[in-house]
């Protein structure tokens, strides 16, 4: 019979195991979500019905908003990029945190 302490150690590896492979099945699916968006054109307000945006309502005035230039990309999937601009996308900061830098997700020519 395992004693108090071994009991001990295997809950807590078995909690880093839980927290690994949940991290990974969330960035999975945020990735099918975020190209499921893409690939439709999808607003906010489409996928979330009633979701109420922190931000005042803009008003508009007549002027066009211009889509900012995509200078990162994601290598695993190369159809969703950042323009650099807000929060930065969770493959860049996952990418980040395992040691990559910034220009390894840079468009060629930027």
């Amino acid at each position: 019979m395992a004693t108090l302490k071994e009991l001990l150690a295997q809950q807590a590896e078995l909690a880093k195991q839980i927290e690994e492979v949940r991290r990974n099945e969330v960035s999975q699916a945020i990735q099918q979500v975020q190209e499921i968006v893409q690939e439709y054109g999808l607003s906010l307000e489409e996928v979330f019905p009633g979701f109420k945006s922190s931000k005042p309502a803009r008003a508009t005035s007549g002027a066009r908003t211009t889509k900012s230039e995509i200078r990162f990309r994601n290598p695993q999937n190369p159809s969703i990029g950042w323009s650099g601009k807000g929060r930065k996308p969770l493959w860049i900061v996952e990418g980040l945190a395992a040691g990559k830098s910034l220009q390894d997700f840079a468009v060629s020519g930027n």
